[in-house]
């Protein structure tokens, strides 16, 4: 790729580098995924070191290199969000998900502005109903959806009050497929994984959800992102720490 990349981008993370620089991971409008030095970014009087950090907006210029590019200036558009512990602990959840599950410099600005809602979601509704809707969505336009609505196997249509989930094959298993290791999947989990598929960011609804279904929505999807990436998530390991000490 030849010439600078200039475009919007949200920072996914960023981390100290050798002495006195940065290593950031950054999802712009244009470009997708990026991934770049901030050389000299941890000094002081560095002004574009201390806009890097975690969910803020900027307006950057990446000079591109072979795997990994070089920032050569940024503006904040939008500073992160003013999260509380656990808010931060699920927005780490949805970058990590989305630096895994994109590839680098492919354009889905569709996925910018999914991120982007999202965030400002999460801090204003359940964060942890949030990242749920945003991992759904997420695997939806990264390719990788779980099957809700028919059998994986035989491609009948789900029947009401029975079905399975097998994360390994990529969604329902009808009574008649199951072959044993599938996971159990409770109609009302189904449905609920249905409707956060089709969450809208921008308008989002209020409706009640049964905390039972909500850990087996939770935990099936969890399951099926290890399955399909082969990435055990740092940051989902966190949130069960968070979990079991409280």
């Amino acid at each position: 790729m030849s010439g600078n990349i200039s475009d919007d981008a949200i920072i996914l993370h960023a981390r100290d580098w050798q002495a006195a620089d940065k290593y950031v991971v950054a999802f712009t409008k244009n470009h997708g995924k990026v991934t770049f030095i901030a050389y000299g970014a941890r000094y002081v009087k560095n002004v574009a070191g201390r806009l890097l950090q975690p969910f803020a907006v900027l307006s950057a210029e990446v000079t591109p290199g072979h795997k990994v590019g070089r920032l050569k200036g940024c503006e904040l558009l939008q500073p992160p969000q003013s999260f509380d512990f656990k808010q931060m602990a699920y927005a780490a959840v949805a970058a990590e998900l989305t630096e895994v599950l994109t590839e680098d410099r492919e354009p889905q600005p569709e996925i910018f502005e999914l991120l982007k809602d999202a965030l400002y979601v999460l801090g204003n509704r359940n964060p942890r109903i949030t990242v749920i809707s945003y991992a759904l969505n997420l695997l939806g336009l990264t390719g990788f959806a779980p099957q809700a609505d028919t059998c994986v196997v035989c491609g009948n249509m789900a029947e009401e009050g029975y079905s399975s989930f097998s994360p390994l094959q990529g969604g329902l298993v009808c009574k008649n497929c199951c072959r044993g290791g599938e996971e159990p999947f409770a109609t009302a989990t189904r449905e609920l994984m249905l409707r956060l598929q089709d969450m809208d960011f921008k308008n989002p609804e209020s409706f009640t959800v049964r905390g039972e279904n909500l850990m087996e929505l939770e935990k099936l999807l969890y399951k099926f992102i290890l399955f399909q990436t082969d990435k055990p998530l740092n940051s989902i390991n966190f949130l069960a720490k968070i979990a079991s000490a409280s």
